[in-house]
């Protein structure tokens, strides 16, 4: 999902764990050429970005493509790198489905660092596509309809990270918030205190517990 979507917080290097499907003796050095422009775009964007359209000229094809995006987005160029990735996700068709739902997540993640939060939204919903059952995804939806003030898919998106992995205390904040959006109190109170059992330090999830105790006052008949 800040950061460089559901592959990026695990490191640029992932993707390109889920591409090729060369016999494990066979020397691919398309994987091999992808590994290191990867690898060149977390130590020096910009080179990694030169690298991948060079390679891109060469006929590197949605790899180097992928690359020169990466770049573009590791450079500050974040709307940019953004779009360019979710053409790159789109139309790489000989990719795995594991490879294009995290190209949409680095997009993702890219159009949420450029305040485009709908954009994102767009873009992990159809990362959802291709790996629904990714907690990463469906909390970066989460995170961008919350941003665009999506409370009906903030609840369900945030449902559905914490059916995937009920431990990420971010997801359970989230739909406390649309819960309280709602009007439903006692939700959003059960929601939020599991998201401080899970991250006691979490200063949002004690705001939040302000705010729900602030509307059950004002909820509160007067005498």
């Amino acid at each position: 999902m800040g950061g460089l979507s559901f592959a990026g917080r695990a490191g640029l290097a992932l993707a390109a764990a889920f591409v090729f499907s060369a016999p494990a003796l066979a020397v691919n050095p398309t994987q091999e050429r992808y590994e290191a422009c990867l690898a060149q775009v977390g130590e020096n964007p910009e080179a990694g970005y030169e690298e991948g359209l060079a390679w891109r000229a060469q006929g590197g094809g949605w790899p180097a493509q992928h690359c020169a995006a990466l770049g573009l987005i590791a450079m500050g160029e974040t709307e940019l790198g953004a779009r360019r990735m979710l053409t790159n996700a789109e139309f790489a068709v000989t990719a795995s489905d594991a490879t294009r739902a995290i190209m949409y997540g680095q997009a993702g993640d890219a159009f949420l660092m450029a305040s485009l939060p709908d954009r994102a939204l767009t873009a992990f919903q159809r990362g959802r596509d291709f790996a629904p059952l990714d907690a990463g995804l469906a909390l970066g939806a989460a995170d961008a309809a919350q941003a665009a003030g999506r409370w009906d898919v903030v609840e369900d998106a945030a449902s559905a990270a914490i059916e995937l992995n009920a431990g990420e205390a971010r997801a359970w904040r989230h739909r406390s918030e649309a819960r309280l959006e709602a009007g439903d109190l006692d939700a959003a109170e059960a929601d939020m205190e599991e998201a401080r059992r899970l991250d006691p330090d979490d200063i949002e999830a004690l705001l939040l517990r302000g705010r729900i105790n602030e509307a059950r006052r004002g909820a509160a008949p007067i005498e």
